[in-house]
């Protein structure tokens, strides 16, 4: 891993700063624009999302969402525990992760970076491609945070809630081999997939397509590296 401290990657030249950041802004507002540019014609779209998000449904036999999120809802605290969470924990989390990668392992950040990104984009383009509702509109679920006028109600297969939990655990594990800093990843990966389930914004399927979207952006960023590395020699 390599050594780079707080002071060596702040004494970086101002140059290299601003063409960092100019980057990294634009990749940013890439990722931002195709998000948006699904979800405003995800009104169109709302009879082929109830289709598919039935024939998830009908795949998974058990209904545990229904359970899960009928039994959590009993008691308000948890509820808002939840919710909070679903909330809070999606944005947070990746924010303090690209920042620990940033300050003390460049190398890795690029990598993750691009996984992210990655990532990112093969879930919103599964999502224009195949709209699915969530179980908070197919089952008729009243307690589901919704973030208002930023969210795409027919973007539930995969679950990127669970991708980027994922996408963090998988960062935190290449950026330290300390158990409990792994632990802690894993754990946040673990709870965000309760989460989801329990306030009704996925399926058990949509969870799956989550954790699958993780590893293949992580793949492609490797596959870019070993390019890049071939390309120079």
């Amino acid at each position: 891993m390599a050594t780079t401290t707080i002071p060596s990657a702040v004494a970086a030249p101002p140059r290299q700063w601003v063409r960092v950041i100019a980057t990294e802004l634009a990749l940013i507002a890439l990722g931002i624009g195709a998000y948006l540019a699904v979800g405003l014609g995800s009104a169109d779209r709302t009879e082929a999302a109830y289709a598919h998000a039935k024939t998830i449904r009908s795949l998974e036999y058990f209904g545990l969402e229904r359970l899960l999120s009928t039994w959590w809802a009993e008691d308000p605290l948890r509820t808002a525990i939840a919710n909070a969470y679903y909330v809070t924990g999606h944005f947070a989390v990746p924010f303090v992760v690209f920042g620990l990668l940033v300050l003390f392992d460049p190398a890795a950040y690029y990598r993750f970076r691009s996984a992210f990104v990655a990532a990112s984009l093969i879930g919103v383009a599964i999502s224009w491609a195949w709209p699915s509702a969530p179980p908070r509109l197919l089952e008729g679920l009243t307690n589901a945070p919704v973030i208002s006028g930023a969210e795409n109600p027919y973007a539930a297969f995969p679950s990127m809630h669970v991708g980027w939990a994922v996408w963090c655990a998988l960062a935190v594990s290449a950026l330290t081999a300390r158990w409990w800093a792994r632990a802690l990843g894993w754990l946040h990966a673990a709870v965000t997939g309760v989460v989801v389930l329990v306030t009704g914004h996925h399926w058990v399927l949509d969870v799956v397509g989550g954790v699958l979207v993780a590893f293949a952006g992580l793949a492609i960023a490797r596959l870019w590296e070993v390019r890049a590395r071939f390309a120079v020699s």
